[in-house]
């Protein structure tokens, strides 16, 4: 009786408690009481189960977001829930608005958590809350939340804006409607600056957000709690800077709570802080902090904290041994760093690359150079899997933001052992990860066919790369099979790379590093025949005031005219004399001691065929022009083409061959609607070209009586369907005698082809850009394109850096084109024309293979005196006049076959 009488004072106290409690009454202390007091109450109790529904209800609201401080207590509740009520109708929404916060708070707090089955679980809730838009926000934010933690990806922040605005419009004229909006704009910049590692811009972002919040009625303000967030914000500043911040980190564990968890946690932040980003020399304090992560790591409770207490231990302990001049720690460290990564699953750990940086420096440091190795190459795994995750290259290319200073740290290493090899595939690492996840996309139905995974295959053509999950789960499966994932995530062997060579028949695939600080540059060198090599070039800098960088900064200026050029060369004296000092440098900082040196034993009269892979600002150099003391141009002595990376290199040489016909697609200056100016060479060009070498091919675009052709206008849509036709009228060759568009900018840029509209009365430019061009190209893998010729400016520069090279012109490379002819800058329109039919010329008339084809052409052009083939009109020829200066011939490479 007396026990019945305790259980009926229970179900009393709680029921007073719900009917008091509103949404914005209950404090975490209150949800805590009430769980504690319901938890006394037998299972089978009937009063329990209504009792926690009835308060979930509450301050759920129903279903949608309940305060923030509130959240990590909900779990506790919802689990006394056993049989609900047939009157509580509105139940599930509840509990998938509980679970779905729930499993975001784990996720963001990273907590050990089942991924795949947190998954599994959120799909279940969706049909519930198909029509009540706010409970399915929450599942799709604990959705991105649990996936982000899953795949170590960042957060995409304009895909959560998106879905936050859909929500919001549904609100419509609410009061409190435009304020929402704010909020989420100002979300999106936080998480973005947070994927950019902007930690100022996400202060600010973060200050944006709580001025927003003040101004929200106090029902919404006290569920938008940034508390927590600010806290982590402010520790975060704390260790960055502790001198400015005033951190102690004594103070941090003595006022954290009681707790192991926020124990643990402080002492992690309390060694951070002590560490100084990395730059402590006192040994005491580095001991302190170092007694700290031990203690943290005893305290283990299976998560991702636990992995940043092994990484800082091993991170510590490598500096002690800095500071020390000593070996002794790193056994330890060792120690710690394999227990990390015992933890981890795959590459796709966020801390997957750090782990395995550090076991490779703890094995250098121990004089183990050979065994640094394999934990280098596995250190950048990780970004190939992110490029292949992320379906935005915008996105990717932050997540993937410090491949290439891994890459190059990692190839430094290698040759401090002597390892050319070694560093030639950490280079490779580093280089055009965007285009190789382009290109692996269009391969992707044939991979998972042949590896018995079908029925992803069919799925894939039916859902396409934008099905996040799908490509998750496609990923996954391949990556599950050794020989597949060696394939995706790893570069190629040397012995690879010198089988692409002998089908290119290429002489040397050659990367070019530039110096940085005091560590000079260096080219590594992998030879059809031979060793590979490396040689160290001190003079390959790019310094402030060196003549490289005062071209990179004219070729920048340059850029933002946005057209092929007009004017005379001479009258563009100011960039022509640029390039002409940059070619001395060049000469002297790399294709010298190339040529000089390397190639030295080469037989003599013997043309070298050089594949150039130039990383980060030296793919912006016109190496083929680099000008010897006695006036001698590198062209002149050895064939240039150059590459994204040694992958796609290899990947290229592999497609078979496809020959050129007479059908084709040219296109000629159209008509921008006042864009651009109009090009009376490029329309002399392109008429040429199609009337002598490719008579069966459509002519879009102005003629030279500026008609238009009757065949199209050169808009959009007219090229996109002749990038997609399939049929063998088409044709396999594209030359494109237009307007080409780069817009720099701190990240990259953006550039397109600059076509006619598709409507004739607008009155701008039709655009066509790099990701549009591998969509259409994806979309038909049987189309295939032999040669493509881009006869306009700046298709050759980087949208998104120059060690990804993912430009106009290697998006067509990426979708399977054989060839391209790409650009550098600001092309000149006359002198264009003539180096444009000579290249057909020497490739169809004469037979050579496009790389020797272009070169003859560029040869010809500096000839003082040459003779035009018999073919060329009298006009073109008249256009090559101021030939031989170099912005004349300089501009265009060579890629692919």
């Amino acid at each position: 009786m007396a026990e019945e009488n305790g259980f009926a004072e229970i179900v009393a106290r709680c029921d007073a408690v719900t009917r008091r409690a509103t949404p914005d009454s209950v404090s975490a202390d209150d949800l805590t009481a009430f769980t504690a007091d319901l938890a006394r109450l037998p299972q089978e109790h009937p009063d329990r189960s209504r009792l926690a529904v009835t308060l979930l209800t509450t301050v759920t609201k129903g279903g949608g977001p309940a305060r923030s401080v509130l959240v990590p207590h909900l779990d506790d509740l919802l689990r006394l829930v056993g049989r609900v009520p047939e009157s509580m109708v509105g139940w599930p929404l509840v509990a998938a608005a509980v679970r779905a916060q729930h499993l975001a708070y784990r996720a963001a707090a990273g907590e050990q958590l089942d991924h795949v089955a947190a998954q599994r679980e959120l799909a279940g809730y969706a049909q519930a809350a198909r029509d009540v838009p706010v409970t399915r926000m929450l599942l799709d934010a604990a959705g991105a939340a649990v996936e982000a933690a899953g795949d170590g990806i960042e957060i995409n922040g304009s895909k959560m804006k998106r879905t936050l605005d859909e929500v919001l419009n549904q609100i419509g004229d609410h009061p409190v409607a435009p304020a929402m909006h704010s909020y989420a704009a100002s979300l999106h910049r936080l998480l973005d600056a947070a994927k950019k590692s902007d930690l100022h811009e996400a202060a600010a972002a973060m200050q944006e957000l709580k001025a927003l919040v003040e101004t929200l009625p106090p029902e919404f303000r006290d569920r938008m709690d940034l508390s927590e967030a600010d806290r982590g914000m402010d520790e975060l500043f704390s260790v960055l800077d502790p001198a400015g911040s005033g951190a102690n980190a004594g103070d941090r564990i003595r006022n954290a709570g009681p707790s192991p968890s926020a124990q643990r946690r402080a002492r992690v932040l309390a060694a951070a802080t002590l560490f100084q980003n990395g730059e402590q020399a006192d040994l005491a304090r580095i001991d302190e902090a170092l007694d700290h992560l031990r203690d943290a790591i005893a305290m283990d409770q299976g998560d991702d904290l636990d992995l940043l207490a092994l990484n800082g231990l091993a991170t510590g302990l490598l500096r002690r041994t800095e500071v020390t001049g000593s070996a002794e720690g790193l056994a330890e460290a060792e120690k710690a760093l394999q227990g990390a990564l015992a933890r981890m699953r795959q590459p796709s750990h966020p801390q997957w690359t750090l782990t395995h940086e550090l076991l490779a420096m703890v094995r250098h440091r121990l004089g183990d150079l050979p065994g640094a190795s394999p934990f280098t190459m596995a250190s950048q795994r990780a970004y190939v899997w992110r490029v292949l995750l992320e379906t935005d290259p915008a996105q990717a290319k932050w997540a993937i933001r410090d491949a290439v200073g891994g890459a190059l740290g990692a190839a430094r290493r290698c040759l401090a052992a002597s390892n050319a090899t070694g560093a030639l595939r950490a280079l490779d690492t580093g280089r055009g990860l965007l285009l190789f996840a382009e290109a692996e996309l269009r391969a992707l139905p044939a991979r998972l066919t042949a590896a018995g995974h079908a029925d992803l295959a069919d799925r894939w053509l039916d859902e396409g790369r934008h099905s996040e999950g799908l490509r998750k789960q496609v990923m996954t499966a391949l990556l599950a099979n050794d020989d597949i994932a060696a394939t995706l995530l790893d570069p190629p062997s040397l012995g690879e790379i010198r089988a692409a060579l002998a089908t290119s028949r290429a002489d040397a695939l050659v990367y070019l590093v530039a110096g940085e600080q005091l560590a000079p540059g260096f080219m590594v060198i992998a030879p059809r025949v031979g060793p590979p090599a490396y040689l160290m070039l001190p003079n390959l800098q790019v310094d402030k005031g060196s003549e490289v960088e005062l071209y990179l900064t004219a070729l920048t200026d340059r850029a933002r005219g946005t057209t092929r050029e007009t004017a005379p060369v001479g009258a563009r004296a100011g960039f022509a004399d640029r390039v002409d000092a940059l070619c001395d440098w060049a000469w002297q900082s790399a294709i010298g001691p190339l040529l000089e040196s390397y190639f030295a034993g080469a037989a003599p009269g013997s043309v070298p065929s050089i594949v150039l892979l130039p990383m980060g600002d030296l793919a912006r150099i016109p190496w083929q022009a680099a000008r010897r003391a006695d006036g001698t141009r590198a062209i002149e002595l050895a064939s240039f083409s150059q590459a994204v990376s040694a992958r796609l290199f290899c990947e290229n040489a592999k497609r078979d061959p496809i020959r050129p016909t007479r059908t084709g697609l040219v296109v000629g200056d159209p008509d921008t609607c006042g864009d651009a100016p109009p090009l009376t060479a490029a329309r002399a060009e392109a008429q040429a070209v199609r009337t002598v070498f490719y008579p069966g091919a459509r002519y879009l675009g102005r003629r030279g009586d500026d008609s238009q052709s009757p065949s199209g206008r050169g808009t959009v849509t007219e090229v996109s369907e002749w990038l997609a036709d399939t049929a063998p009228y088409a044709g396999t060759t594209l030359h494109l005698a237009c307007h080409g568009r780069f817009v720099p900018a701190d990240d990259g840029g953006t550039a397109d082809l600059q076509l006619a509209p598709d409507d004739p009365r607008e009155k701008a430019a039709g655009k066509l850009d790099a990701d549009e061009i591998i969509r259409i190209l994806e979309a038909v893998p049987e189309r295939r394109i032999g040669l493509v010729v881009m006869g306009a400016c700046h298709t050759g520069r980087s949208i998104h850096g120059y060690d990804e090279a993912y430009s106009l012109g290697t998006a067509f490379l990426a979708a399977g084109a054989r060839t391209v002819l790409s650009t550098h800058w600001a092309i000149p329109d006359a002198e264009t024309s003539a180096l444009m039919f000579l290249f057909h010329h020497y490739l169809l008339t004469e037979g050579l293979p496009a790389r020797e084809a272009l070169r003859a052409a560029q040869l010809w052009m500096l000839s003082p005196d040459p003779v035009p083939p018999a073919r060329m009109p009298a006009d073109l020829v008249s256009l090559a006049s101021d030939r031989r200066r170099v912005v004349a011939w300089a501009g265009f490479t060579h890629a692919g076959h």
